[in-house]
């Protein structure tokens, strides 16, 4: 970093207009790259979003619809009231 810039630039080469014919295309290109990305970030992002709003929206149409209904089995169950616990009044 000490040398002197202005001896730096003086022994380059100037450059060659035949080696500076793609620059504006590849710029361009590489812009249009980056806008793409950012785009496809964008989209990711709102996938994301859809997904879990579509899988809270299941879940919460999934849990309301799961009740079971009654039925003879019933008496099997834990909230049958039928455990020796339920028949000291324990369990009120």
């Amino acid at each position: 970093m000490t040398e002197d810039i202005d001896r730096l630039i003086a022994s380059a080469r100037p450059a060659s207009p035949a080696g500076l014919s793609g620059l504006e295309s590849d710029v361009w290109r590489r812009i249009e790259d980056r806008v793409s990305e950012g785009r496809m970030g964008q989209v990711r992002v709102a996938a994301l979003a859809m997904a879990l709003v579509v899988g809270v929206a299941n879940g919460g149409l999934f849990a309301l619809s799961a009740r079971a209904e009654p039925s003879e089995m019933q008496v099997f169950s834990v909230s049958a009231g039928l455990s020796p616990i339920g028949t000291l009044g324990a369990g009120e």
